[in-house]
């Protein structure tokens, strides 16, 4: 099922430009946890009306960022596993060379990529996973945007994006520098909440890829193709897969976040939910068509 658009502005329209291809027409699907998310009506593209800016995103990160790394760490082994057949998609495509993760989290996929032979790097906003990354992996890891990154163009065959894009308050810019940091030929892959999805068209306007407080994207098949042709890219692949296993703490740590109110839940939520998640710890469950995955390439000739 889909959203149900509501009422805005009087006649259901946002006034703000679409992020993505600036149209003025689309429809307001949702409102939760005082946020607004629009669909346009030309690409697709669902996202945060009004957009936050950087400095409203990053202070988001800062009040989430430590009791879900806490469970993102007890995750390991779920996410190891996930990566694993990433790194073997990936191969099929670039078998070596120079890998940026951007997003990259405390590190996990470019420690695995690093033992395939890649030569490593990642970019994560948050310093609290960098640090895990630098200290703990002993990975090459830059705290900080994109933007503010500034390596050569063409510095990097593969550039990775693992629920990431969801994230970015500017997706044209995001592809454009990504294309600029790809060498010819090289390889982008993408994984990103799936807003045209099972899980997304089952739940409606309580999709849990809206109630993320950090989400300010959310893209379908034609918006994610939009995105990443629209900078250049030829697109190998793009399609709905299913997510990682997930663990019981991982999941009821998830549904409070985004079902309650997170500050109370920060502040309370873990320690009641302790006792359950400990006994329940080590149930495993799945997303499915859940996310969208893309492989797409840098043309090698202009």
């Amino acid at each position: 099922m889909s959203a149900t658009p509501q009422e805005s502005n009087g006649n259901g329209t946002i006034a703000e430009g679409c992020a993505l291809c600036g149209s003025l027409d689309s429809r307001l699907v949702v409102r939760t946890k005082q946020r607004t998310v629009a669909e346009c009506a030309a690409c697709g593209l669902r996202a945060l009306k009004p957009m936050p800016s950087i400095e409203e995103l990053i202070a988001v990160n800062d009040e989430t960022v430590h009791p879900f790394f806490d469970a993102y760490l007890e995750d390991e082994q779920s996410y190891r596993a996930y990566f694993t057949r990433k790194l073997d998609d990936l191969q099929r495509y670039r078998a070596a060379g120079r890998l940026l993760d951007v997003g990259c989290g405390a590190g996990f996929f470019l420690d695995a990529a690093r033992d395939r032979g890649y030569d490593v790097a990642g970019l994560d906003l948050s310093s609290v996973p960098a640090a895990y990354a630098r200290d703990t992996l002993h990975l090459d890891v830059t705290v900080g945007s994109l933007f503010d990154y500034q390596s050569p163009s063409g510095a990097f065959d593969v550039v990775t994006l693992f629920q990431t894009i969801e994230h970015e308050p500017t997706p044209v810019a995001l592809g454009a520098e990504l294309f600029r940091m790809l060498a010819p030929g090289g390889i982008l892959m993408v994984t990103t909440p799936a807003a045209d999805g099972f899980v997304a068209r089952v739940m409606g306007s309580r999709w849990f890829g809206y109630r993320n407080v950090e989400h300010v994207s959310f893209f379908s098949r034609q918006s994610l193709r939009h995105v990443l042709e629209g900078a250049g890219f030829e697109i190998v692949l793009l399609e709905i897969e299913h997510g990682k296993r997930l663990t019981m703490k991982y999941v009821l740590n998830r549904l409070i976040n985004y079902y309650y109110n997170h500050r109370t839940f920060l502040s309370n939520g873990l320690r009641v939910l302790r006792p359950a998640m400990f006994l329940l710890g080590k149930a495993a469950l799945f997303e499915p068509w859940a996310h969208l995955y893309a492989v797409a390439r840098k043309p090698a000739k202009p």
